[in-house]
């Protein structure tokens, strides 16, 4: 064989100069429009925390059911408190001195502040656990169920519907 056929052309060369697998993905280009990656490769890889391109659909519509539970929680309250109930929160007792809006509004930018954070470092380990920080969302959503629930069995009791 001649040294012609053993190098590689120019082209390939100057890609591997530049491989993208020499630098992990940045936990920020989960909010890129492009990527294809949504999970990881290699099972070994399972065992190390990673970052991901793109989110599922599952996920999408889980993150939609919490801001929608985030809302409908805000607006249930204040028609308990209306109706002589208190608020035991006491961040959200101070946002209710500034009127109902600030309530709402106050409400939602907290769920949607935290949300990004817990999306883009949901592959990563809980503590050394095997649990992810991903798992916490589903979590979430389940416990505002718990909560709309009981809200609605409130105002159920209290015929405020």
């Amino acid at each position: 064989m001649s040294d012609a056929e053993t190098t590689p052309p120019a082209a390939n060369v100057e890609r591997r100069r530049a491989d993208r697998r020499q630098r992990p993905t940045s936990p920020w280009a989960a909010f890129w429009p492009w990527g294809h990656r949504m999970h990881n490769r290699r099972a070994d890889d399972e065992r190390r925390p990673y970052f991901v391109d793109r989110f599922s659909s599952s996920l999408f519509v889980i993150v939609v059911m919490l801001l929608l539970a985030t809302l409908l929680d805000g607006f249930l309250t204040l028609r308990l408190l209306e109706a002589g109930a208190n608020e035991i929160n006491p961040v959200m007792d101070w946002l209710l001195d500034y009127g109902a809006l600030p309530f709402v509004v106050g409400k939602y930018l907290l769920t949607v502040v935290g949300l990004p954070l817990l999306l883009v470092f949901k592959n990563h380990r809980l503590f050394g656990t095997p649990l992810r920080v991903g798992h916490l969302i589903p979590v979430v959503v389940g416990l505002y169920l718990v909560l709309l629930g009981y809200q609605l069995a409130m105002m159920h009791e209290n015929a405020l519907f």
